[in-house]
């Protein structure tokens, strides 16, 4: 069984046909060190189609992260910078961003159910 305290969180764009490195590179160059920096671990990351880019399609991206419990929760979804100024701001400005090379986004906060294995 995995440990209870831990929160998994499942990201998953949907980039416009031939968008798919565009939106990767964005995510890693402009989400992924900040994510970090609030606690976050990434702990995979998936396509689909598999290892390719066809453009007529689009393609989903997933990142799977994982935080330490409630408090690891809160931390990455209320975190401030050193100057103590909000982060919000900056995660919303990313995602406007990245609006124009999506079709959709999702986030999903998972944890095990209780009882189960």
């Amino acid at each position: 069984m995995a440990d209870p305290r831990r929160v998994l969180i499942l990201d998953e764009v949907e980039a416009k046909p031939g968008m798919a490195s565009a939106v990767r590179e964005a995510y890693r160059r402009d989400y992924i060190p900040g994510a970090k920096a609030r606690g976050m671990v990434l702990e995979h990351a998936w396509q689909n189609p598999p290892a390719i880019e066809i453009s007529e399609l689009p393609a989903t991206l997933f990142w799977l992260w994982s935080v330490e419990g409630e408090a690891g929760w809160w931390k990455q979804r209320l975190s401030r910078k050193a100057d103590g100024s909000d982060e919000r701001e900056d995660k919303l400005a990313f995602w406007q961003a990245l609006a124009p090379l999506t079709l959709s986004r999702k986030r999903r906060m998972l944890t095990d159910q209780p009882g189960d294995a």
